[in-house]
């Protein structure tokens, strides 16, 4: 299987163009697959960790939070604007063969809102992990719209450094475009 993903960096400035002020965001253009594959991006997080992030897709944008660099070891599984463009949700694993790993796990951890991203703009949106849990807000707003415990649910305390791949479901063959603004490397 092939998955094609473009990179780019640049920097930008907020308030004013300096060397206080001047930060490097990286840009991905990920073509949608199936079965989807995760693609690692980013140098590896230190829990805890807060990353801010714009996305423009149709449906069915993914962030994996992993172990190592490896579908298998990711332990979350964030999925904004699936179901028909309907739900948002974070899922315990990322292995489309195992019932675990589709199953959605209710209470805060699903949200439903139609079209949270849309292909004609960029959104803004934060993640967040912290002592095991996983929460995912809009940018702009300090409450965030899913929250899951990963160390809760797999029993453990999941080990540093975290691994951040994105993916893509297949429908539509419209790529995602991502921008990240921390953690470049």
């Amino acid at each position: 299987m092939l998955v094609h993903i473009f990179l780019s960096t640049y920097t930008y400035c907020i308030f004013f163009c300096s060397p206080l002020y001047d930060y490097t965001a990286c840009a991905f253009t990920l073509e949608k697959t199936w079965p989807p594959v995760a693609t690692f991006i980013l140098e590896p997080l230190r829990a805890p960790f807060r990353l801010d992030f714009d996305v423009k897709a149709n449906r069915d944008a993914m962030i994996v939070l992993a172990e190592e660099k490896t579908n298998a070891s990711v332990f979350a599984w964030i999925t904004m604007n699936a179901w028909e463009r309907q739900r948002s949700a974070i899922r315990a694993c990322f292995l489309y063969d195992l019932q675990e790993c589709v199953q959605l796990l209710g209470g805060r951890s699903e949200h439903t809102e139609v079209d949270i991203i849309v292909d004609s703009e960029s959104r803004p949106f934060w993640m967040e992990y912290k002592h095991g849990v996983v929460t995912v807000g809009k940018g702009g707003q300090e409450e965030a719209f899913l929250e899951w415990d990963a160390a809760a649910y797999h029993r453990r305390n999941i080990s540093t450094p975290v691994y951040l791949g994105i993916s893509a479901w297949s429908y539509g063959g419209v790529s995602i475009e991502w921008v990240f603004y921390q953690f470049c490397g």
